[in-house]
């Protein structure tokens, strides 16, 4: 109730009014799938229990207002949704983006447009997606306001991910938004982008999920993080001629990516060779959470981990050891008692996501807390909903 109560408070002082709406979005986790999704790839996702709360009220004035806990307030017409050059790289850009892409995608947009005053229990730029989250608020808000709550799952996830990518102007696949959008463990197969096939898993298996956040944030790392899709695109064009490594033959590539390949460069075929082999992983995570075999799904993870640190080359910033994830995973490897540890998300910066057996993750949390702050670590649930409004 904390959350609420804290968003009704900075409703009142910044918008008065007596009966505001609730409405919640998690965070993600990706539990395996690094940097698959944008080249069509395979990924599992889950919801966290981490997030943002906010209290909403429809206005009359054609105005839409946000105020986040900290930072200063937001405000412009809902008549102008277009796309600001301007504004690229800003919450506002994210809020335009979502109404915008809803819109178009036939769901209803008030005219009176909102308020909403925000609370976040996400660390910017921990690798949680905070972005995707908010999207997914927004998205939320705009259902249940004017679509009678029932605006689909997977047209949120969209309409995240386009406000993201044109209005934002940062590229990402659909892992993220899918993640916030929907709830619970989910099976993702992004070989048609446009119509992903979701598998809803429960989760069994007698492992805690812990995050660890040490600090190293993503954020202003766009650059680098792009790289990646970009790297594996171009192996995909250069060699095999297709737009996406998804459409290459993993038995081609392996046989190609042995020889000398003039205009490609190593590090780019590590990360082609990164996508073929997470996608095998995901498949054994998926399989070991089905018959909820801890040892199986370990090993995926623990392989991932190696395979990110060593082909996709994500773990830190290139020369920036000190604080970074891949320190956090060197650390931690000391408390795991046959758990295992692996970054999560874009990389070289955020959180790293940790699976301890349960009799084992009151120990971890207790190191890890010793090292990074009581703040840093958290143990998560996974929500069974996408965001909730009220």
């Amino acid at each position: 109730m904390r959350p609420e109560i804290d968003a009704k408070n900075l409703f009142f002082d910044s918008f008065g009014g007596e009966h505001p709406h609730i409405v919640i979005s998690h965070g993600r986790l990706e539990l395996l799938g690094n940097h698959t999704d944008h080249n069509h790839g395979l990924c599992l996702v889950a919801s966290a229990s981490i997030g943002i709360t906010g209290a909403f009220e429809e206005r009359q004035d054609g105005y839409v207002k946000v105020k986040s806990e900290g930072y200063p307030s937001i405000e412009f017409p809902i008549s102008d949704l277009s796309l600001h050059p301007e504004e690229k790289g800003t919450t506002k850009a994210l809020i335009r983006g979502v109404l915008y892409a809803l819109q178009q995608a036939g769901c209803k947009i008030g005219s009176g447009g909102f308020s909403a005053a925000l609370v976040n229990d996400i660390a910017a730029g921990s690798g949680v997606s905070s972005s995707a989250c908010f999207e997914s608020l927004i998205g939320g808000i705009a259902s249940f306001l004017w679509n009678d709550n029932k605006i689909d799952s997977l047209v949120l996830a969209k309409a995240g991910q386009f406000s993201e990518n044109v209005y934002f102007g940062k590229p990402c696949g659909l892992l993220d938004q899918i993640g916030t959008s929907f709830g619970g463990i989910n099976y993702l197969d992004f070989k048609s982008p446009e119509n992903p096939a979701i598998e809803p898993l429960e989760w069994k298996l007698p492992l805690d999920i812990v995050l660890v956040n040490p600090g190293s944030s993503h954020a202003k790392l766009t650059g680098l993080y792009a790289g990646i899709p970009s790297d594996m695109k171009e192996v995909a064009k250069t060699l095999f001629g297709k737009e996406f490594l998804r459409d290459v033959d993993p038995k081609q590539f392996f046989q190609i990516v042995s020889k000398p390949t003039p205009g490609i460069d190593e590090r780019k075929k590590f990360r082609a060779q990164h996508f073929f082999d997470e996608n095998v992983r995901v498949l054994q995570a998926r399989k070991a959470i089905l018959e909820n075999d801890p040892g199986l799904f370990l090993d995926a993870v623990v392989k991932s981990q190696i395979s990110s640190a060593m082909f996709l080359q994500n773990t830190m910033v290139p020369g920036a050891y000190e604080g970074s994830m891949q320190q956090c995973v060197d650390q931690a490897s000391h408390y795991l008692e046959g758990g295992a540890i692996r970054i999560m998300g874009g990389g070289f910066g955020g959180s790293c996501i940790a699976f301890i057996p349960k009799n084992a993750s009151d120990r971890f949390i207790a190191a890890m807390k010793q090292k990074y702050g009581a703040k840093a670590v958290s143990k998560m649930a996974i929500l069974p909903d996408g965001p909730k409004a009220y």
